[in-house]
């Protein structure tokens, strides 16, 4: 009278093939967030030479009252200079409406961010300026790849 239990200790090819099948999305998709977040950080070199181009502008705009037109006016290197720089291809003041505002071009090579752009644009009301950050709609920066600052 013995009693055979069969013990199936391990996993059936349906149960490995679901946890390969969910292991795989989950890692599209931390593998998009990631890619953005690489993105986003390389853009911060650009945001600190963005700094210093609204340091110039605002003090060529407290001195004359008017906005630089370019950036020899605004005290900057040439826009094409700053491609030394690991993360940007160019800096420019515009020279056309709306002056004073700085575009950056980026270089990142194998991503969606590379040639594309970030612009500042200056305000000047009631003699202060104040500045607003985003992608432009045409050849601008993913959305999701700006500085939270950049994206209101």
């Amino acid at each position: 009278m013995g009693i055979s239990i069969n013990n199936n200790q391990g996993f059936t090819i349906i149960e490995l093939m679901a946890v390969v099948s969910i292991v795989s999305i989950l890692a599209v998709v931390a593998m998009a967030t990631y890619s953005d977040y690489t993105v986003r950080s390389k853009v911060g070199e650009g945001m600190v030479f963005a700094a210093e181009a609204k340091t110039s502008v605002t003090d060529y705009f407290y001195n004359t009252q008017r906005l630089p037109k370019n950036n020899q006016q605004a005290g900057l290197p040439p826009p094409e200079s700053y491609d030394k720089y690991e993360f940007i291809r160019k800096l420019e003041v515009s020279s056309t409406e709306p002056y004073g505002a700085i575009t950056i071009t980026f270089k990142i090579p194998g991503t969606k961010a590379d040639n594309k752009e970030l612009q500042l644009v200056p305000s000047t009301r009631d003699g202060l300026m104040s500045w607003t950050c985003f992608p432009p709609e045409e050849n601008g920066i993913d959305i999701n790849q700006v500085p939270p600052n950049c994206r209101g």
